[in-house]
Order: structure tokens, then C-alpha cells, then sequence
């Protein structure tokens, strides 16, 4: 097991040790720094756990081989390297997934693609970005593009702008979309020049991955909260996913206080997933009934705005699907059709009608 910590992150970690030496000296009950330090440490921090494979884990628990296109030909075509090449992975109607890199700043431990050979892939040459381009003209259905990896922003800010500017230049409306860890990975990356680089080319959205409030406190980790307050303050949209994960996150006051947070810094928390099926992972999985019932009390916490889609990836490729759906019982409302009205009765019984028009 292959164990990846950046620099930063073990600077956050060791301000949480000292926080927490000093929290036990003064008042052994305040366990908040010890919290948030077992939040961060078992993220990336290998464990034995992960030689447990069960039955119905894979390497590609998502399903995305059946959706890998190659940009001429449609299907996968491998180097003689033995490595794909291509990177396209078309599964929603209006928009494509690149993978532009293999490499990240970190390797989370319950991420599908901790062990994966698209780890040994470089950033994209010059050749494939030109092929998703002409995938993209070809195919005028997509609406957006997301760059994916590994982590994007280790590319160089070159390699960037070749990148996003190509994109650019292949459709002035398509809206290019950033995943990345790097804001509370690698803080440090968002220099000036970054900065103006993505305001270059919008439309253009961030999509940080961010799992606990204590990854950019300005307490313990003020280089991530300076990186997305820069973003936001540049006027580059944002828009965060989290993972539900068991000992690091599967809790009311730990989840209202990251999404609150997020909000208030103008980042809009858009997904909160249900563990991915991948092999080794089933310690960080929380079971979807204890995930439905904690994303309740999240909703009774939280508003509209700063409230996630609770939602899985249907193994196999089935695509994203909100877990609202799943148990009817999990509905604020129960709705009923009468001839001409909609009828929706409430937890404590109340009914409310709205008219069906003609």
C-alpha cells in the first residue's frame, strides 16, 4: 500500500496535534482538535483495513469503461504500451469527463482510483487534447467538459493553458469544469498567474473536493481558506462535492458546519456521494439507510442553499441517482392526485392543495 501525503496537508495535521496537546493540558473534554485530526489523518493514512475486498467491489466500481469512446473510432484503443489511449469518457448526454492526468497531490484512501494504472498517466499531450476537441466538435450535444484525473491543477499552468485554451478555442459557449483537491492540498498552487488563468476562460466552474470544515479553517489550514476566498473573490464559480465517510464526516454537527462554511465563503455544496463500491473500502462506507436518516436531520439543519444532493453512482454504470427517491418515508411531504388538485399532507398531517391547470 502506497501511502501519499502532501506537504501541506501534514502541516494542517500537525497544527491540529499541537491544538490538541494544548486543548487536553487546558480542558481534556474539548475534543474538537482531536476530531478534526482523525478527520485528516484517516483520509490519507493506510490501513490494513484495505486487504478486505468484498465480493461485490471492483477496480471500476462506476462503470466508466462502458462509456470510454476513442474520438475517431468510438471505441477503446489501447497503445501498444498497454495504456489507453484515450481519455474521453461520454456517459451523459450533454457533457464528457477528460482524464487529464494520472498524478495528484495526495491518494485518498477510499477514492476508486487510488490504485489504478490511470495513475501512471502524464498530462495530456498536445495529440490527445486535440482529440477531445475533435470529440467535442463532432459531437454538439456537449454542453460541458470535465477535467478530471487524477488532480488537473498538477499540471503546470503551460500545460493549462494549452489545455483550456484549445477548449476554448474549440467552443466559445462550452463550460469547462475543474475537479480537483488542490485548494486544500496544495494551497500554494493558486498563484496570481493561476488565478488570471482560470478567469481567462470562462465559463469556466472549480469543483473543489472537500470532505471536513477543518481542511480550511483558518485556524488550523488558513493557506486553503486564502486559496478559495482568492477564487471567489476572482469571480470563479464554485461548486463542492464530499464524500460521506464513516469515522471522518457521518455526523449532523460535522456536516452542517462544512457546508455552512462552504457557503459562506460563495462555495455551493452540490453533491454529497455515497461511498463508491471499491475494493478495500468498506470501512469508510456508511450504510445508505444511517446516510439517509443523518441527511435528513442535515435538510431540517440546513437551507436550500447550503444543502448537497445526497446521491450515489449506480455501480456499473447506471449513472448518479438521488437517494431522496429511494424510501418514500424519507419525504418531508406525501403527495396525492385528486381531479383537480395536488394534494401534499406533511409530517404533522397538515394538507396543502395546489390546482392542477388546463
Amino acid at each position: 500500500m502506497i501511502e501519499q501525503i502532501s506537504p501541506h496537508w501534514r502541516s494542517v495535521m500537525e497544527r491540529l496535534e499541537a491544538a490538541l496537546e494544548h486543548a487536553l493540558f487546558k480542558s481534556p473534554q474539548d475534543s474538537k482538535p482531536g476530531q478534526a485530526l482523525n478527520a485528516l489523518r484517516k483520509q490519507l493514512a493506510a490501513s490494513n483495513k484495505e486487504n478486505i475486498v468484498l465480493p461485490y467491489e471492483n477496480d471500476d466500481p462506476l462503470g466508466s469503461a462502458l462509456y470510454s469512446v476513442h474520438a475517431e473510432c468510438g471505441k477503446n484503443t489501447e497503445h501498444k504500451n498497454g495504456q489507453y489511449k484515450n481519455r474521453i469518457i461520454h456517459q451523459y448526454k450533454n457533457r464528457c469527463l477528460f482524464v487529464t492526468t494520472g498524478r495528484c497531490f495526495a491518494r485518498c484512501r477510499y477514492c476508486f482510483r487510488r490504485n489504478s494504472s490511470a495513475l501512471d498517466y502524464p498530462f495530456a499531450s498536445a495529440a490527445q487534447i486535440d482529440e477531445l476537441c475533435a470529440y467535442i466538435g463532432a459531437h454538439s450535444e456537449v454542453r460541458e467538459v470535465l477535467l478530471s484525473g487524477g488532480d488537473p491543477l498538477t499540471g503546470s499552468d503551460t500545460q493549462l493553458e494549452a489545455l483550456l485554451g484549445a477548449l476554448r478555442s474549440c467552443r466559445a459557449d462550452l463550460l469547462i469544469r475543474v475537479c480537483t483537491r488542490a485548494p486544500v492540498f496544495a494551497p500554494e498552487r493558486f498563484t496570481p498567474r493561476l488565478l488570471a488563468l482560470l478567469k481567462a476562460y470562462k465559463p469556466l466552474w472549480l469543483i473543489p473536493h472537500i470532505n471536513h470544515a477543518a481542511e480550511f479553517s483558518p485556524d488550523f489550514a488558513p493557506e486553503a481558506h486564502a486559496a478559495l476566498s482568492a477564487l471567489a473573490e476572482n469571480g470563479i464559480p464554485m461548486q463542492s462535492q464530499t464524500v460521506l465517510l464513516r469515522g471522518i464526516n457521518d455526523n449532523l454537527s460535522v456536516l452542517s458546519d462544512l457546508f455552512t462554511e462552504l457557503t459562506l465563503l460563495g462555495i455551493k455544496p452540490g453533491y454529497l456521494f455515497q461511498g463508491d463500491l471499491a475494493p478495500g473500502t468498506s470501512h469508510f462506507r456508511v450504510p445508505i439507510d444511517e446516510g439517509l436518516k443523518l441527511y435528513e436531520q442535515l435538510r431540517a439543519e440546513l437551507s436550500g442553499l447550503s444543502t448537497p444532493v445526497y446521491s450515489v453512482d449506480i455501480p456499473g454504470g447506471g449513472g448518479k441517482f438521488n437517494l431522496l427517491q429511494l424510501h418514500s418515508r424519507f419525504s418531508d411531504m406525501r403527495v396525492e392526485t385528486s381531479k383537480n388538485a395536488y394534494i401534499f399532507r406533511d409530517n404533522r398531517g397538515f394538507c396543502y392543495r395546489y390546482p392542477i391547470e388546463i
